[in-house]
């Protein structure tokens, strides 16, 4: 909560020094995630996992140098996929992972002409863990899911027809999306961290 609290204190600030010729649009944003957990330690593996996202958006944009602020509020759903190794083979976990996710950007727009240009972006996001957090193996819990992530975007894309924006983004955890600490003989605590790569289109008005 407290790093949410930081974002929207950033994202205050810098709607306050927004000038008043500034340009604002709103529309819808969707795409499709690219999910693969990063794992620490050798016993288990993960595979990517293919998703969904939708959501409201808006854009401040400053038209002279073209600097700009967007944010979205996201239905983001992503999937999770680990499987164990050598005396482990026999655990696998696929989980169902509905967030609500909140990416706060600072954009940077390249004009090539009237019609068509590029931004480059990067920004925090801070994502509410929305479905049932623990991980079983049976009927026995073996790890957890967090409740709340930070994470970190980073993105470009094409700015078309002044309307459409079509990008690429890889979302970096910053923390753990979860941890297993109870499979069988793996007595260590494997940290999960669920890292992202998204494929969106917006429509602003």
């Amino acid at each position: 909560m407290k790093k949410f609290t930081v974002i929207m204190m950033l994202v205050a600030m810098c709607l306050a020094s927004i000038p008043a010729k500034a340009q604002f649009k709103w529309g819808l944003e969707g795409g499709v995630n690219l999910s693969k957990a990063s794992l620490s330690g050798n016993m288990f593996d993960s595979s990517n996992r293919t998703g969904w996202f939708i959501g409201p958006k808006a854009q401040f944009t400053i038209p002279v140098i073209g600097l700009g602020i967007d944010g979205a509020v996201l239905y983001s759903q992503k999937y999770l996929k680990i499987s164990g190794n050598g005396d482990l083979a026999e655990y696998s976990e696929t989980k169902n992972m509905p967030y609500i996710d909140i990416p706060i950007n600072l954009k940077y727009n390249i004009g090539f002409s009237s019609l068509v240009g590029m931004y480059i972006s990067t920004g925090p996001q801070y994502s509410w863990y929305m479905g049932g957090c623990n991980l079983t193996s049976g009927l026995e819990k073996v790890g957890s899911l967090k409740t709340s992530n930070f994470s970190w975007n980073v993105g470009l894309g094409i700015n078309a027809l002044n309307h459409l924006q079509v990008g690429l983004t890889y979302n970096i955890a910053l923390g753990e999306t979860g941890q297993i600490d109870g499979v069988a003989d793996a007595f260590e605590t494997i940290d999960i961290k669920n890292n992202t790569w998204q494929v969106r289109l917006a429509y602003l008005f």
